[in-house]
């Protein structure tokens, strides 16, 4: 697998959610394709300790810690690196945390914290750069979704709720920036083969339910990279993959009905194995 893709030599990128999984890698092929990144995560020491082979390599990469919970703290890390490099040409919005369980365990404690790192952490993304970006004439925003973004998520309501906010608030973002010159993009794959469950909120299910919950297959992470760049490069409203969810993507629009009975089919299963091992 190659680690450089052509377009984003000279590019200012920051990251969120740089220090594992999803954010390392999109991290990692931009600074080996030429682009300076600034690689922001809540664990400062686990971005420095990813960070340090692509330093040791020559890359132009740095670190910062950011939680993206915090507005402030967001608008204050991105307006250090705009001044810093002139400015920043991509935001990757990818920081976030898996929920899982019936909807009846989850408690209001875990929504709060799923929204405010899922959606707040986005839109605090959003708000500190889309003035900056407006009055430098563009740049481009990239919002980690999911296909629970665009799918029913049972077993996963809290997930599927922030997730489907990404898209809303992408597609409404990407309509007001067109005379703007601000490109923005929703990611909306199927589940990645990162750490998104291990450090997941699980509620009444253990880890190994929850992924055999997950109706479609695991991706390999590097793929999923190199298909994300692919589309971001060409300034993708949203970057639907692999075929399966475009499949069911397209058949939601023409059946609703008939995906939210497959959902609630999956659902069913996962109740009825839960019931027989308990």
């Amino acid at each position: 697998m190659s680690y450089t893709m052509d377009g984003f030599r000279g590019r200012i990128a920051f990251v969120t959610g740089a220090g594992s999984g999803l954010g390392l890698g999109l991290s990692t092929v931009l600074a080996h394709s030429g682009a300076t990144v600034v690689m922001t995560d809540v664990d400062a020491e686990a971005c420095a300790q990813a960070a340090a082979p692509l330093q040791a390599a020559g890359c132009a990469v740095e670190t910062a810690a950011l939680d993206v919970r915090d507005g402030n703290a967001f608008a204050d890390s991105f307006a250090a690196a705009w001044e810093r490099h002139g400015r920043v040409h991509l935001l990757f919005n990818n920081a976030g945390i898996g929920a899982a369980g019936d909807a009846r365990d989850v408690d209001l404690g875990t929504w709060r914290q799923v929204v405010e790192i899922n959606l707040m952490g986005v839109i605090h993304g959003c708000q500190a750069a889309w003035s900056r970006m407006a009055s430098a004439g563009g740049g481009q925003i990239v919002n980690t979704a999911s296909a629970f973004g665009l799918l029913p998520g049972p077993l996963y309501a809290a997930y599927s709720a922030t997730k489907h906010g990404v898209v809303g608030l992408s597609r409404s973002l990407r309509a007001e920036g067109r005379d703007l010159g601000i490109g923005v993009t929703a990611v909306c794959p199927g589940f990645i083969r990162t750490r998104i469950l291990d450090n997941a909120l699980m509620a009444g299910v253990d880890r190994a339910d929850a992924e055999a919950a997950v109706p479609f297959r695991f991706l390999d992470a590097d793929k999923a990279v190199h298909t994300i760049l692919r589309g971001v490069r060409r300034n993708r409203a949203r970057i639907v993959f692999p075929w399966e969810i475009r499949a069911l993507w397209w058949l939601d629009r023409l059946n609703p009905a008939l995906v939210d009975a497959i959902s609630a089919l999956a659902a069913r299963r996962y109740r009825r194995a839960a019931q027989r091992e308990d």
